[in-house]
């Protein structure tokens, strides 16, 4: 290869170490600013409540619109829901 074609891949993957960097700075940041005031959660969808064998309750799942963290249907609409179902059984 020649001087110069080893430059431009030499470049490109420094850039690529840039911007992999970049991101990685980017998600500790936002999940510091997170820890800091707390999640901007939205609600994304539903997962079974888990209350027991033939359980077809549903809970809310929500995503940080900030870090991107999850929480897995595990929030405090969630426990009214197991709490009803249990109550109910």
């Amino acid at each position: 290869m020649s001087e110069l074609a080893d430059k431009i891949v030499a470049a490109r993957a420094e850039v690529q170490r840039l911007e992999l960097e970049a991101a990685h700075a980017d998600a500790r940041e936002k999940a510091a600013i997170c820890a800091a005031v707390g999640h901007s959660w939205r609600h994304i969808g539903g997962c079974n409540a888990g209350c027991g064998e033939d359980c077809a309750c549903s809970v809310p799942v929500h995503e940080c619109t900030c870090c991107g963290d999850c929480d897995y249907g595990e929030n405090a609409e969630a426990e009214t829901v197991r709490f009803h179902c249990r109550a109910a059984a």
